[in-house]
């Protein structure tokens, strides 16, 4: 008993010494980081992680986690000098969110939670980690904008947020980091530029922005970049054209720009990156020739220019590139005359020069009639993808040269040119175009072919012009915009049809009405041997409101046509009655494209106006005012603008100082060639009407005219087919639903074939139709062109037409589709285009 005293000195001892060990073993972190990690335990779910060792082990302080002092033992922290220093929990099932209070690890150096399942925005707050080195958040669903002030981490080496759902723009102040030598974005939803700023990170060896929703071109500055060894700017959607200041980079070793919008020339400067492996341009619209500057890239391995719209010959000095592996310069219009050359591409890439769209060889014009030359050639060996040949003629050697028609597709060999004058002396080139498809989402058009010329002979007239003054019908009461139409033939050739209104004894020009190609089907039908008797149908859209008496009374309208050797024929005259005074509907004008005219570029100027009887209103904002380009709708103008004319002419409308709107047309994305534009109007009371419509010519160069693929819109031909439509089935038995009208919001009738399986739809001049073809699971092919002013939407199955004035009577329609295992199927569709006004 006497021994118990010792004993428990003993103990006492030995539990101070167990004690004493403790404390001394671990040191304790301040008191608010231990409070940041606690929280950021709760915040991301910590006690459902994979790994949790050492957060709650016992014995436990009051907050519930282990003793102070043990976070260094903490699964996921290290902590050096007393102080959290690196946080790593990758792929730790992490959920919740980030917690602000990391803000307060101040000497943080590393932050890694990659391939975790945390939700929300990246604290701000962690811009205060000024010691950070590394900030790792990538394959996170974090949503929300990257903060701002990331940009105050001046210490910061590395960021990665890739693969997480941040948008918005990427901030301007990341270009005060610089120390960082690795910046990663990709696959995140950023939008807008990429900052300039960027190219003040003097230290920047890897930049990746690629696969998010990017816009305008790359900044210049990133020539500043010195130390850049690898930029991934691919499938951003980025624009403009590639700077030549990127051949500075003289330590580059990879540059990936494919899948985006670049246009423009490839900089020959790109030929100074003497160190790099892999080039990587496809799949834009990078357009021009290859620089022969490529062929100095002596330590390239990969090059991809596949998939844009280069042409021209192949450098010779590609031979020159002993380490190249992998090439792609496929769906190009490119060639070579080379053997030596040809053998090393086809060596790298077979097949290369199977998908090129390149000039026809052996073009030749031959004299047809006398207002007539036929040009023909050998067609290109690339056929499989839609497309035809482009034929432009001049009056003078070497051009300039001016559009005159389009092949069906690349299987054609020849073109009739009519319409010429007599006794003249024509230049002729063609250009191959291929339409958009699934390897090249661009229009490809080729290089101009050698040129070659002929000359008309002299005319023999034997006849005046003769024809039909169609519409308005004689005696009918109108309002507005109406059209005026007919056909007229001569075997000259017609130059012009007038439209003039009766003055008393005289006659008062009113304006040209448009020959109009495809318009008059049974003409060309009934009289063959005329020449142009696919343009024999003419229209003139006439706003009666511009009459005398603000378009109100009766008046009497001719229509004189005229030959290419001055004789002339007046094809009838129709009485109208005007009531413009009891009109309910809007009305108004187009003025640019000019009726026949000329538009071009991506920023086309199409004005108009309109005005609406009162009390009624147009709205100011534009937003009630549709533009329509073949049939689809682009937009709605800018409204509310003064004109001093109209303002004039019509003074006492609701929106007379605000008649005129605009609307910026990007010609590019329609193929060259004649087109249709109109504007509907409604105004605040639902009355709705046409505005206008007109037939414009599109004309671009090669590099800009390109058939946008998100349209998924061409002009399939017969030809596509490989034997008679007489052999396809009828479809009897399924309907079509259509729309017309000028109200979009309309809904839909159905209609069934008849006994004989054909559908029958009744428009009037003008009107818009919509037909929704049967769903298929293959696309729907028009087996004859499509008419002007149309489209065909092969992914929607939508046949949408909006006929300008020309086009009256009945037209058949056969869509073909193919159905799985290659059964064809034939829908046969009449549609009737009946007189906007009768009596």
């Amino acid at each position: 008993m006497k021994q118990r005293p010792i004993f428990w000195c003993l103990m006492v001892i030995v539990l101070w010494v167990i004690l004493s060990g403790a404390i001394t073993l671990y040191a304790a972190i301040p008191a608010e980081e231990r409070a940041a990690l606690i929280a950021f335990y709760h915040a991301a779910n910590g006690d459902n992680w994979y790994d949790n060792t050492g957060w709650k082990t016992p014995p436990l302080a009051a907050d519930g986690f282990a003793m102070p002092g043990t976070e260094g033992t903490w699964f996921g922290i290290i902590v050096t000098n007393d102080h959290v220093t690196e946080i790593h929990l990758v792929l730790n099932n992490l959920t919740g969110s980030i917690t602000s209070k990391l803000g307060n690890l101040t000497s943080l150096e590393y932050l890694d939670l990659s391939f975790n399942s945390l939700k929300g925005s990246i604290p701000p707050e962690l811009g205060k980690l000024s010691r950070l080195e590394k900030l790792w958040l990538s394959s996170i669903p974090l949503t929300g904008s990257i903060p701002k002030e990331l940009g105050k981490l001046g210490n910061l080496l590395e960021l990665s947020l890739s693969d997480t759902q941040l948008s918005g723009s990427i901030p301007s102040e990341l270009g005060n980091l610089e120390k960082l030598s690795y910046l990663d974005l990709n696959l995140c939803q950023l939008t807008g530029s990429i900052p300039v700023e960027l190219g003040n990170l003097k230290n920047l060896t890897s930049l990746n922005l690629s696969d998010n929703k990017l816009s305008d071109s790359i900044p210049s500055t990133l020539g500043n970049l010195s130390k850049l060894e690898y930029v991934f700017l691919n499938s951003t959607q980025l624009s403009g054209t590639i700077p030549p200041e990127l051949g500075s980079l003289a330590n580059l070793r990879y540059l990936g720009l494919n899948n985006n919008h670049l246009t423009g020339n490839i900089p020959p400067e790109l030929g100074n990156l003497s160190s790099l492996n892999a080039l990587f341009l496809s799949s834009n619209r990078l357009s021009g020739g290859i620089p022969s500057e490529l062929g100095n890239l002596n330590e390239l391995e990969y090059l991809y220019l596949g998939s844009n719209q280069l042409t021209g010959a192949v450098p010779t000095s590609f031979t020159n590139l002993s380490r190249l592996f992998y090439l792609n310069i496929g769906y190009n219009g490119l060639y070579t005359d080379d053997n030596g050359l040809r053998t090393f591409l086809t060596g790298l890439d077979p097949g290369w020069a199977d998908t090129q769209t390149i000039a026809p060889a052996n073009v030749i014009a031959v004299q047809s009639p006398a207002s007539s030359i036929t040009i023909s050639w050998t067609p290109i060996t690339y056929t499989t993808d839609s497309g035809g040949y482009e034929v432009y003629y001049s009056t003078a050697p070497g051009g300039p040269w001016t559009y005159v028609g389009k092949t069906a597709d690349k299987t054609a060999g020849s073109y009739i040119v009519g319409g010429l004058s007599p006794g003249t002396t024509y230049y002729f080139v063609v250009k191959t175009q291929t339409h958009p498809h699934n390897n090249n989402k661009n229009t490809v058009v080729s290089e101009y072919s050698e040129e070659t010329s002929a000359t008309t002979g002299a005319l023999e007239d034997k006849e005046p012009p003769f024809g039909s003054f169609d519409t308005p019908v004689d005696g009918s009461t109108v309002v507005s915009s109406i059209p005026v139409t007919g056909w007229a033939l001569d075997d000259t050739g017609i130059d012009t049809v007038k439209i003039y209104r009766q003055q008393g004894t005289g006659l008062v020009y009113i304006g040209d009405a448009t020959l109009v190609e495809g318009a008059r089907p049974d003409v060309s039908a009934a009289y063959p041997q005329y020449p142009n008797n696919t343009r024999a149908g003419w229209g003139y859209m006439m706003l009666t409101n511009f009459l005398p008496g603000g378009g109100n009374g009766t008046f009497v309208i001719y229509a004189i046509a005229t030959d290419r050797v001055g004789n002339t024929t007046t094809m009838g005259t129709k009485t109208i009655h005007c009531d413009n005074a009891n009109a309910v509907k809007p009305f108004g004008a187009i003025d640019t494209p000019t009726q026949g005219g000329t538009a071009s570029g991506n920023r086309f100027v199409n004005f108009g106006w309109v005005l609406t009887p009162l009390p009624n209103t147009v709205p100011i904002d534009g937003s009630t005012i549709t533009v329509w380009v073949d049939s689809v709708a682009v937009g709605n103008p800018v409204y509310n603008q003064y004109r001093a004319d109209i303002a004039a002419l019509f003074p006492n409308y609701n929106n007379s100082n605000g008649a005129v709107g605009y609307f910026y047309l990007d010609t590019t994305t329609y193929e060259n060639g004649v087109h249709t534009i109109q504007w509907t109007a409604s105004d605040d009371a639902g009355n709705t009407d046409g505005i206008g419509s007109r037939y414009f010519t599109i004309q671009n160069d090669s590099q800009r005219a390109a058939h946008s693929a998100a349209r998924k819109a061409c002009r399939e031909q017969a030809c596509l087919f490989r034997y008679p439509i007489r052999d396809i089935p009828i479809d009897y038995s399924r309907p079509v639903r259509i729309k017309k009208g000028y109200n979009g919001n309309i809904e839909p009738q159905i209609v069934y074939p008849d006994e004989n399986g054909t559908i029958h739809v009744e428009i009037k001049e003008l009107e818009r139709l919509e037909i929704h073809l049967p769903d298929s699971e293959e696309s729907t092919l028009s087996i004859s062109p499509l008419p002007i002013g149309s489209t065909l939407d092969t992914e929607r199955r939508i046949f949408s037409w909006n006929p300008g004035p020309g086009f009256i009577g009945e037209y058949r329609f056969v869509f073909v589709e193919k159905r799985p295992g290659g059964q064809m199927i034939k829908k046969n569709i009449n549609i009737d285009i009946i007189p906007k006004f009768r009596k």
